[in-house]
């Protein structure tokens, strides 16, 4: 009976040991809940969840916040490059200054995503399936470029979704049905609402499981996936182009148009970005390359090649939309999702190794448990990785000599409410455009109006109509910030003699104007932080 069963399953359907004719499928569960609920656990021991949800929102987090208190009829013109389902989610936080616990929710994600990927390739065991499964989780929760994506953009929601899709893409591998089919084709059709690289990854997963139907001949199969595959594209293309796209303009594509090589740069490109982008990863670029290799090759020899082939397909997806224009390449927010995939596969060939080395081990010493040399050999491995890059964790936003973001330089928050707690009401405001969307956010009792079409990269402004004694300087050069300063100074006096107070934020590539400005009046400061505010007089 029991060879006759093994006979009619596929060979990708075998993904444990045949004991009975109704396996006890539940058995693993525990366990593996157990393993998912401390990899979440260690998450706030690895990231400083308390800065992260509490620290003021900077420039471009501010323009996303803000509109989350505009009216839902706006959205789809200040959702702009977001997507939209992003900005949905932020609606749904109860307070707006603890925004971040979505990309937070989407962090957490990656991390169950990624043990789930190294769990459902077909070990030998199950012990060996949930050692793999921890190994590549716990790489994604180590991984340094985790910590430096705390802001309130879509990033983290990108890293995600592309790793529930290959994921439930191996899934799809591990038991064939079509229910599993449609559940992978529903999640890639939903994922493009939070997420744009949902339409670079989609392609490569349903890529992965047409080749090897195809490759094996399974031509009902193939059928199956191509309906599926035609499905939710069709969902992502009109989605995209009939929504997303909208935020598109002239001035975005220009922003990054550095991370566009032509086809004669690209090598030279590519050799730059990825030694570049190597310490984001947490390892010599060629020790990376050689672990990914690993896990892709790890993924096929345990019976999940369609998910290989996927992974195989993104980078190549990736480079050519870069060299097409289309698509920011390995550009370290934009390419954060393939930062978190390289950790989670390189974490994948850390197991498949260790479990190869120990499969070596046992020639000689026979006792010892092939799970247990694997489990140890990737312990020791994931301690020094850990050690490497040990102050990476807990990153507050600026460890000196390593790395710094915005959050721990900018601070529009403090000094919006230092001005609004003792300005006087003829006193005047001068600021600089950089500060005005976090200006607008954090004067919650003032209304705001959206002002689109609007020449910048976010293709929207912001008008604050009982906001008379604000003057906002939109030009960076020298004349023009004296020329603001006048007419501050001079509306100070029409509005009875009020004083001046300046707030400048995110200007640190116009430092050396400012000064030479700032000489020619007399500065007092009013208040402390990384961007204190000051009052203005004339000199």
């Amino acid at each position: 009976m029991r060879s006759d069963v093994v006979v009619q399953r596929e060979r990708e359907d075998v993904d444990r040991p045949v004991t009975s004719a109704t396996p006890r499928r539940r058995r693993g569960v525990p366990a593996d809940w157990i393993a998912v609920a401390v990899l979440l656990a260690l998450f706030p021991v690895v990231h400083d969840v308390r800065t992260m949800l509490t620290a003021g929102y900077w420039l471009d987090e501010a323009w996303v916040a803000l509109s989350v208190r505009l009216p839902l009829s706006d959205l789809p013109a200040a959702t702009s490059s977001t997507p939209l389902g992003w900005s949905l989610l932020l609606r749904l936080v109860p307070d707006t200054d603890y925004l971040r616990v979505v990309p937070l929710a989407f962090h957490g994600l990656t991390v169950v995503a990624a043990y789930a990927l190294g769990r459902l390739s077909r070990w030998p065991t199950r012990w060996l399936g949930i050692v793999a499964g921890l190994v590549c989780a716990a790489v994604v929760l180590l991984l340094p470029a985790q910590q430096i994506r705390h802001d309130l953009k879509q990033y983290t929601a990108d890293a995600a979704i592309t790793l529930v899709l290959v994921a439930l893409g191996a899934w799809t591998e591990q038991t064939w049905s079509r229910g599993r089919l449609g559940v992978l084709a529903a999640v890639a059709a939903t994922g493009i609402v939070f997420s744009h690289v949902t339409a670079i990854a989609t392609p490569c997963v349903f890529g992965g499981l047409l080749l090897v139907t195809a490759l094996r001949r399974q031509w009902a199969r193939l059928r199956d996936v191509a309906v599926a595959a035609f499905g939710a594209m069709t969902v992502i293309v009109v989605f995209y182009f009939g929504v997303s796209a909208r935020g598109n303009n002239d001035l975005m594509r220009d922003y990054w148009t550095d991370s566009f090589p032509s086809l004669t740069e690209l090598p030279g490109y590519l050799d730059r970005q990825v030694h570049g982008l190597a310490p984001m990863v947490g390892a010599p670029a060629l020790l990376i390359g050689g672990l990914v290799l690993a896990g892709v090759g790890t993924l096929a020899w345990r019976g999940r090649p369609a998910a290989a082939i996927a992974l195989l397909l993104l980078p190549v997806a990736v480079t050519t939309l870069g060299v097409a224009r289309f698509y920011p390449l390995l550009e370290l927010r934009t390419s954060h999702f393939l930062l978190v995939v390289t950790g989670a596969v390189a974490g994948i060939g850390v197991a498949g190794l260790a479990y190869g080395g120990a499969a070596l081990v046992r020639r000689a010493v026979p006792r010892v448990p092939a799970t247990a040399l694997t489990a140890a050999a990737c312990a020791v491995l994931l301690a020094w990785y850990g050690l490497h890059n040990g102050r990476w964790y807990r990153f507050d936003g600026d460890e000196p000599g390593l790395y710094y973001t915005a959050i721990a330089v900018t601070d529009i928050r403090s000094a919006t409410q230092y001005v609004a707690t003792h300005r006087s009401a003829n006193d005047v405001i001068v600021m600089n455009d950089l500060a005005w969307y976090g200006f607008a956010f954090y004067s919650p009792r003032d209304r705001v109006e959206l002002v689109v079409p609007f020449g910048n990269t976010v293709g929207w402004w912001i008008r604050m109509p009982t906001r008379s004694d604000v003057v906002v300087i939109s030009d960076h050069e020298t004349a023009a910030l004296r020329a603001s300063l006048d007419q501050a100074l001079a509306l100070a006096e029409q509005r009875g003699g009020g004083r001046v107070w300046l707030i400048r934020s995110h200007a640190m590539a116009q430092a050396e104007a400012w000064q030479q400005v700032l000489a020619g009046y007399r500065v007092e400061q009013a208040s402390g932080g990384v961007e204190p505010v000051l009052l203005i007089s004339k000199g």
